[in-house]
This record gives structure tokens, C-alpha cells and sequence, in this order.
């Protein structure tokens, strides 16, 4: 029998979290609020959640914290 297993993380948008100045590319923008989760997945469907990190993110350039 053959099992395809994997790991990686996954990327949602969970919507707008207000304007503000980016420190970084000094654009005044709204910022959007992300959640990273880690998966162990089988045959390419995440089966298993393994931790979780939020982040706010300027949509110019990336730049970001950990909430």
C-alpha cells in the first residue's frame, strides 16, 4: 500500500485590520490581518492542524508582525 504524506503550512485572509503608516515602505495603507497553520496532510488534504500564528501585514510590501 502507498501513503502520500506531507507537511506545510496554509495561508488565510481573514480580512482588513485598519489604516496605517508602514514603518518600512511609509505608504499609508489598510492593513490586512493573515493566520499561518501548519498541516500534516495525506494524499495532499490537510488532515492534521499543528499551530497557528496571526499576523498583520502591509499590503505594499510585506512588511509585518506577530500579533
Amino acid at each position: 500500500m502507498f501513503f502520500i504524506f506531507g507537511f506545510g503550512p496554509r495561508t488565510k485572509d481573514l480580512g482588513p485590520d485598519g489604516e496605517r503608516d508602514c514603518p518600512h515602505c511609509h505608504n499609508r495603507r489598510t492593513w490586512r490581518r493573515w493566520e499561518q497553520r501548519n498541516w500534516i496532510t495525506l494524499f495532499f488534504v490537510p488532515v492534521i492542524p499543528l499551530g497557528a500564528k496571526r499576523m498583520t501585514l502591509c499590503p505594499i510590501c510585506g512588511y509585518g508582525h506577530e500579533e
